[in-house]
């Protein structure tokens, strides 16, 4: 099967390239500012899929199976520094590629996120109403509604949670950002009464694939680890799970400290029904997740200072070869 995968040079669109080729698919990797540096990829290119006239001509000419929409503004802030780039990007080329990808017959995975959620209820099912607190949301709720209304049939809408993992860099991934402010010396405050459901690169990559390749499975899911826990709770396991002082490195603060957590959605756990019962990929467990980390790269020196432990660097498919 070919296909094309956008946002290829970030955290989850570079591991769902190597995904699909670990499954025996060819991949057509597209980045935004950066062309994708990935193993065993083919054709990897900069491309702006904000040109309606060139992402037509480019899936015309490529004619794939699938397309992978992982590119965003990904976070409030990207999208509140330049709303009309974000409008474009999170909503109008979801709709373009849902219209594109029915015309061609290919599937679409379009990736959504919890975010479209005003947080008040929690455990949400994929049925439920969104309602965002932010332009981020906002963007992305609305990507959902053209997607499905355009791709129809051929058209996956993927909801996930905060991502974990290891990436080439060291610095894209939750316990790699814990590490980089640890490392200088800065606690980690964080959220006793904020609720997330983390979910690894790895694992939500091997489903975004895994719906690729199921022609059955349309419409809207839900995808996470298995685990809702505070933000708090989520520093404190990371931290002890690298042997790290829980009461040096993190610290706790509940969101009536903070005027601002206001806007922030306060529970974003989500229900994996109906998902979770039809795919060949389990949802994972936070300690599953969590054995799967590494030692960020440019943290082995203060780590064994701080731990005595002596960090073993493994050569790892994806990222040194």
């Amino acid at each position: 099967m070919k296909l094309v995968v956008t946002g290829a040079s970030g955290f989850l669109g570079r591991e769902v390239c190597l995904a699909a080729l670990r499954r025996g698919h060819e991949v057509v990797a597209l980045g935004g500012s950066r062309a994708p540096t990935i193993p065993g990829v083919a054709q990897a290119r900069t491309f702006d899929l904000c040109s309606e006239a060139a992402l037509e001509a480019l899936l015309l000419e490529e004619f794939p199976q699938a397309v992978v929409h992982c590119a965003a503004k990904p976070t409030i802030e990207a999208c509140l520094a330049d709303p009309a780039h974000a409008k474009a990007l999170n909503t109008e080329v979801p709709r373009k590629l849902a219209q594109l990808c029915f015309h061609l017959g290919a599937k679409l995975v379009h990736l959504s996120t919890d975010t479209v959620f005003d947080g008040i209820a929690g455990s949400y099912q994929h049925t439920d109403q969104p309602a965002p607190l932010n332009l981020y949301g906002e963007t992305k709720a609305a990507a959902e509604i053209e997607v499905l209304r355009y791709g129809r049939e051929h058209a996956a809408v993927l909801r996930t949670s905060p991502i974990i993992g290891n990436s080439p860099g060291g610095d894209r991934g939750l316990h790699e950002r814990l590490f980089a402010s640890w490392k200088e010396g800065k606690p980690a405050t964080l959220f006793t009464d904020e609720i997330r459901q983390p979910v690894e690169v790895s694992n939500l990559a091997d489903v975004t694939i895994e719906l690729c390749e199921r022609a059955n499975l349309s419409g809207l899911y839900h995808w996470a680890g298995t685990e809702a826990m505070s933000r708090h709770e989520i520093g404190v396991r990371i931290a002890r799970h690298f042997g790290l002082d829980i009461d040096t490195f993190v610290r706790a603060i509940s969101r009536a400290e903070v005027p601002s957590a206001a806007t922030r959605p306060r529970d974003l756990s989500l229900r994996l029904h109906p998902l979770a019962g039809k795919l060949r990929t389990a949802a994972q467990s936070f300690e599953e997740q969590l054995a799967s980390l590494r030692i960020p790269r440019g943290c082995e020196e203060w780590y064994e200072k701080e731990t005595g432990r002596k960090v073993v660097r493994r050569l790892e498919k994806g990222i040194d070869f």
